[in-house]
């Protein structure tokens, strides 16, 4: 068996020291885990917030170039006096009839494949001078995920609409 003298006495005492010292000063496994999976959730949450930020700047852009499509073809439609036979193939800016979709005409801007529909209504006549008032529209829509193909019901649009005068 053992003696209890003071030399073995003091070495189980620079064990136990020791031993407790080494568990306070260092990290666990258990610690470790938790610091890791902190840092992964606050790395995901950074990553999504810049996949948001960057689609956000795609349909930005996508609703800019649609207005800016629409206004130039609203004005050059506008002052040629709303007239029903508006080609925009004239403006021989890569303005394209196609005859199987249900659009007037379409385009590519960027990557950006645009369907634009114009729309003309008649909407008042004045029966002394013969003025005619028309509502004319140009509707720019696109797929909402920027793929090809007409658009769908629920895909993103641009509408800008006018009035023209026309006298006769």
């Amino acid at each position: 068996m053992f003696r209890s003298n003071s030399k073995h006495k003091t070495l189980l005492a620079i064990f136990k020291s020791s031993r407790s010292s080494k568990s306070k000063a260092g990290m666990t496994l258990v610690e470790v885990m938790i610091a890791v999976a902190v840092v992964i959730v606050a790395a995901l949450g950074t990553l999504c917030y810049e996949y948001l930020c960057i689609d956000h700047v795609r349909v930005a852009r996508a609703e800019l170039t649609a207005t800016r499509i629409g206004q130039l073809l609203l004005e050059d439609w506008k002052s040629e006096g709303g007239t029903l036979d508006y080609n925009p193939e004239d403006l021989h800016m890569g303005f394209e009839l196609p005859d199987d979709l249900p659009t007037n005409c379409v385009t590519v801007v960027d990557g950006l494949p645009l369907h634009i529909s114009m729309i003309h209504s008649e909407v008042d006549t004045d029966p002394f001078t013969g003025t005619r008032l028309s509502e004319i529209s140009v509707v720019v829509s696109w797929k909402r995920y920027f793929g090809n193909g007409a658009p769908e019901g629920d895909d993103p649009r641009v509408v800008l609409t006018t009035y023209v005068r026309r006298d006769q």
